[in-house]
């Protein structure tokens, strides 16, 4: 796979999902967004949240449980109220992911696949692409669903694209 020529083709993929779901959720500070993939590395997605979508979940829940699930429902992307946001954009992107002959050496595709979407992400910090969001510095992270090490490549992801005081904070947010 080029990954660059892949970034190339997902970055105004992101942008527009991300620029969508602003415009359509304008009044909502957004204080994290992610790219994520399956464990299998054949799919891309967008996931964000806000504090307001954040608030209505833990709301949600039954009081007894409320203060354990806070960590969860705020950093699990597959507890996000905009995970999957705009998964239509994405479709070829995917195929083209499903489809590669370089997925036979799945351990180095994926590492491809994290870094890339870590690219775009940063990409998107650089850029000053944030600036228009209530939350100008969200926390970005690559994420991958259904695997024992989805938490060690957010935790790298997230302290290579994002200022150490956040990194700091994120890396600690499952401790008591």
């Amino acid at each position: 796979m080029n990954w660059t020529e892949f970034e190339g083709k997902i970055t105004p993929l992101v942008k527009q999902a991300l620029d969508e779901l602003q415009r359509t959720h304008s009044d909502e500070r957004f204080y994290a967004f992610s790219l994520y993939t399956d464990s299998s590395a054949m799919t891309i997605a967008v996931a964000g949240n806000s504090l307001e979508a954040l608030d209505l979940k833990v709301q949600k829940e039954d009081e007894e449980d409320r203060e354990d699930s806070v960590p969860y429902f705020k950093w699990a992307t597959s507890e996000w109220v905009y995970e999957g946001w705009r998964r239509d954009l994405f479709k070829n992107a995917c195929k083209e992911l499903r489809e590669d002959s370089e997925r036979i050496d799945i351990s180095t595709f994926r590492e491809g696949l994290y870094s890339a979407m870590a690219r775009v992400l940063s990409s998107l910090r650089e850029t000053g692409f944030f600036q228009s969001f209530l939350v100008t510095e969200p926390v970005l992270f690559v994420s991958v669903t259904d695997d024992n090490a989805a938490e060690e490549l957010e935790n790298r992801t997230a302290c290579r694209l994002n200022s150490l005081d956040v990194y700091e904070e994120f890396s600690s947010r499952y401790e008591a």
